[in-house]
């Protein structure tokens, strides 16, 4: 009996002490006000990526407001992970509206050998969804445009 409880936490210590806990760091950017300078800067930074990525799943248009939505920083591999959102146009700011969530990972680092790499940053995640211009007006409501600009028909 002492002989597997000893070696029962041999092996427990062995696990715990080998045990690699990865740290990250998430920030989360309010989306009910307006963007920050840095986001903003930050977004202006990864427009051609933003860009090159809409084009490399299909999508050939424009984009408008754009928003990070969080960024979480893997402090073991040295990595960002930046989940943002646009929403892309035809003509002149006019529907159909999609809105495109992209995440990023920056470096790219191990995710390159298994997710597309654009511009030096590795396309984690892809999702459109096409919205109405009512919901294009409330999820452009805290960028630059001015959403009385766009009135709901």
């Amino acid at each position: 009996m002492r002989k597997r409880i000893i070696i029962s936490l041999v092996l427990m210590c062995f696990l715990v002490t080998n045990y690699a806990f990865a740290e990250s760091d998430t920030e989360y950017f309010p989306q009910d006000k307006p963007p920050s300078v840095i986001e903003l800067a930050f977004l202006r930074e990864l427009g051609q990526s933003i860009l090159e990525t809409m084009t490399s799943y299909g999508d050939n248009e424009l984009f408008t407001a754009g928003r990070i939505e969080k960024i979480e920083r893997n402090r073991q591999n040295d990595f960002y992970d930046v989940t943002l959102r646009v929403i892309t146009f035809e003509n002149a700011h006019n529907p159909p509206y999609k809105l495109i969530n992209i995440t990023f990972r920056i470096p790219p680092g191990e995710a390159a050998t298994k997710h597309k790499v654009i511009s030096d940053k590795a396309v984690i995640s892809y999702k459109v969804k096409h919205i109405s211009p009512e919901e294009f007006i409330k999820l452009s409501e805290h960028t630059r445009i001015n959403s009385e600009q766009f009135p709901v028909n």
